[in-house]
Parts: structure tokens; sequence; C-alpha cells
């Protein structure tokens, strides 16, 4: 009995050790090609080096076409020939919201300054989409009434600044074509380029 437990325990005790030895030998083998494809990279001079660029994980055409970054220019002379009016809109829009921040430069002639002895007025008023709605290559934002954030030179009180005018809520259609975003329901037609 103890030679049949004898014979028998040998090939349990080969089998038992025998089964993880592929794992084993397929952990080992791996671990060297490893190893030796690392020291291959490591003595490579630098640059024999290939890296990849990094890709973006969007593209311009799978964002939505009027996200981005828009600017506009306009200058005007007033009907009464009196003063100079600039205006640059920086208009944000991401993810169906948008703001606009108009910068406003009024200079008056000589003989009619805005306030004692100034000549020049700058004003900022940022606006907030109550709402945007896209369709196709139209968009119409509903804005929010203007807020007054910024005017320089700030001798001229505030209620004097706001005397220039305030502006209202307002709806705005713009049509999109390639980096151009024309405000169609302005009779100055304000034509905004994309900036990013």
């Amino acid at each position: 009995m103890k030679q049949t437990i004898k014979y028998v325990l040998a090939p349990l005790l080969l089998a038992a050790f025998a089964a993880p030895l592929p794992a084993q030998i397929e952990g080992i083998v791996r671990g060297i090609l490893d190893h030796a494809a690392n020291q291959s990279r490591q003595a490579q001079p630098p640059q024999q080096r290939r890296t990849q660029p990094a890709r973006q994980t969007t593209s311009r055409q799978s964002r939505r076409p009027f996200d981005g970054t828009w600017l506009a220019t306009q200058s005007k002379v007033n009907p009464q020939g009196q003063q100079m009016i600039s205006r640059t809109f920086t208009l944000i829009i991401k993810d169906g919201k948008a703001t606009k921040t108009l910068d406003t430069t009024n200079a008056s002639s000589p003989d009619k300054p805005f306030y004692a002895s100034i000549y020049e007025l700058q004003r900022r008023w940022n606006y907030s989409s109550i709402e945007c709605t896209e369709q196709g290559t139209s968009l119409t934002i509903q804005w929010s009434p203007g807020q007054l954030a910024d005017w320089a030179p700030k001798t001229i009180p505030n209620p004097v600044v706001e005397g220039f005018g305030t502006p209202i809520a307002e709806t705005s259609v713009y049509k999109l074509k390639g980096d151009e975003l024309t405000r169609i329901n302005d009779p100055n037609g304000v034509v905004y380029h994309r900036a990013k």
C-alpha cells in the first residue's frame, strides 16, 4: 500500500506543479521581450524617436457650427454729424448659450463736448442670451438688456453715462457662411468674423 501511495503521489505532485508552469513561462518571456523593447527604444538617439502627435478629441466638424468667439467692428457718424461712433462686438457662443460684449466709443465734435470738457466717452455693455435657437445655418438669439459694465473717463458720473442710452432687450438673427456670421435683422448688417 505504501508503494501505491508513492507511485500515485509522484504524478499528483508533478501535475500540481506543472499546471502553472506554462503561465509562468509566458510571463517570464513577456517580461524579457518588454525589457528588450524598452532597451532598444532607449538606445535610439532622441532625434530618431518618433512620437505620435496628440489627437484632438473634437474636430471642427463635430462641434456645433456656431460655437466659438466672433468679432465685429462698426463705425458711423451720427445723422447730425456731431459725433463719431465706433463699436466693437465680441460674441461668444458655446453649447447653446451666448454672451455679447459691446465696446462703444463716442467722439464728439470740438464744439459739443459730452460732459464738461470731455470729448470722448467709452462704454462697455454686457449681454447674456435668454434663448438660442439654431436652425441649419441660421441662429436666433433673444438677448437680455445690456448691462453697463464699465466706462471712461470715470470723471463722468454714472447717471450721465446712462443718459446717453441703455441697450434694451432684443432678438438678433444671424446667418452663418463659412467663418462669417452676419446679423441679418440689423439695418447696418453687422458681420462677425470667427476669431477662434
